[in-house]
């Protein structure tokens, strides 16, 4: 699955989405950084808060996760417009289970 998908999932899951004003939640709020001079795509939403740029590049490099990269910010642009729309908004119930059955391998991977 795509690392920023998962973690859009685990923040449903874990109940560390930030809630919205209107009433939405956040659960990744991405943003686009360089990382070894190579475009790459994190979230900012960490423990149920929006991190400033510089913190979330920071819990995302000490993850250990590799989070998505492109060759340009424009194609990373678009990959993570495309990744949006895959976002299902559900319960923390609904996204347990969903992450339980990818887990399982009983749900295609992302």
């Amino acid at each position: 699955m795509d690392p920023i998908l998962r973690h859009h999932y685990e923040n449903l899951a874990n109940g560390t989405a930030v809630k919205n004003e209107d009433g939405s939640v956040s659960t990744v709020f991405t943003v686009q950084v360089d990382i070894d001079g190579k475009p790459t795509l994190i979230p900012t939403v960490w423990d149920g808060r929006i991190l400033s740029e510089e913190e979330a590049a920071q819990r995302a490099l000490n993850s250990g996760i590799q989070w998505p990269t492109a060759n340009s910010h424009e194609e990373l642009r678009n990959y993570d417009v495309e990744l949006h729309k895959q976002m299902q908004p559900m319960s923390q119930q609904e996204a347990r289970r969903f992450l339980e059955m990818i887990k399982a391998g009983k749900r295609d991977n992302f």
